[in-house]
């Protein structure tokens, strides 16, 4: 595997390269989530290159340089589930000249800018759209982890026409139902196993939609808020029930429901979701 730490490198690789190769876009600190994008984009593509990055514009400054960061653990991961290529380039190299450049979110995403995180994810896209120009891809790999992530970069691509297919990627869990996170490395042991009650609220919300069909929205969200604020060092930061079609609000239209929610754990901002389909003909 070869290692790249060089914009202009990386796009003298691409311009040979770029067309037959897929790419695993990551801030690093790699885990088995991570590998299974990698042997994903392994199966699919004739070269893979798996992208090691701590993005600064999606970052508050204490979060940047708190965020794990082991580039030789990172390699040999990478090496093993089947990378080609890592490239680790430096945010000199990335934003040179005042970077300024964004992608405005689409209106459709309201609820992000009501958190207070619509300027993460323009930091999100922003250095997507980078790799992509950077190194060609005809493939790109992302986990459903973040489903907010995933839709404004499907969207970024379909409305700029970037000639990249994005491929979803199931999000994978420990034995716990914890979904595998480059966070989880900060918890404590005791912190670890509180972030288990995240899955748990999920699970909760799943039944009794499935239940009890569309009604009493606030009456699922606040039993979830009661389930993870049992574990004393877990407060829920945000909760949201959406048409995972559309993003909108959850209502009698959709066919399937996506329940998000962020929760801090310790201090550790942890995300989850979990997206299923509702009964045939659900009670009111």
């Amino acid at each position: 595997m070869r290692l790249i730490k060089s914009v202009a490198e990386m796009q003298k690789w691409a311009v040979k390269n770029g067309r037959d190769c897929g790419i695993v876009p990551t801030l690093g600190s790699l885990h088995e989530g991570h590998a299974s994008l990698i042997k994903k984009a392994r199966s699919e593509n004739g070269l893979v290159v798996v992208s090691v990055f701590v993005n600064p514009l999606q970052f508050k400054r204490d979060k940047f340089l708190a965020y794990p960061r082991n580039l030789r653990e990172d390699m040999a991961l990478a090496k093993k589930a089947g990378a080609d290529v890592l490239f680790a380039p430096s945010a000199d190299d990335m934003y040179k000249n005042d970077f300024e450049s964004q992608i405005v979110l689409p209106k459709m995403f309201k609820t992000l800018a009501h958190q207070g995180l619509e300027w993460h994810y323009r930091g999100v896209l922003a250095v997507v759209m980078k790799l992509f120009q950077i190194i060609l891809p005809a493939r790109a790999y992302f986990g459903l982890k973040d489903p907010h992530q995933l839709a404004l970069i499907e969207r970024m691509v379909a409305d700029l026409n970037v000639p990249v297919k994005i491929r979803r990627c199931e999000t994978i869990r420990e034995k716990s139902g914890l979904a595998r996170s480059s966070r989880n490395a900060l918890l404590t042991a005791e912190e670890r196993k509180a972030a288990t009650v995240i899955y748990k609220s999920l699970e909760l919300a799943k039944a009794r939609l499935r239940k009890n069909g569309h009604g009493n929205l606030r009456g699922v969200m606040s039993e979830m808020k009661k389930l993870i604020h049992a574990e004393k060092t877990a407060r829920v930061e945000h909760i949201e029930i959406v048409d995972p079609a559309s993003f909108l609000p959850f209502d009698k239209k959709s066919k399937e429901a996506l329940v998000f929610t962020a929760v801090n754990v310790g201090g550790k901002r942890l995300t989850d979701n979990l997206r299923f389909t509702l009964p045939v003909s659900p009670r009111n």
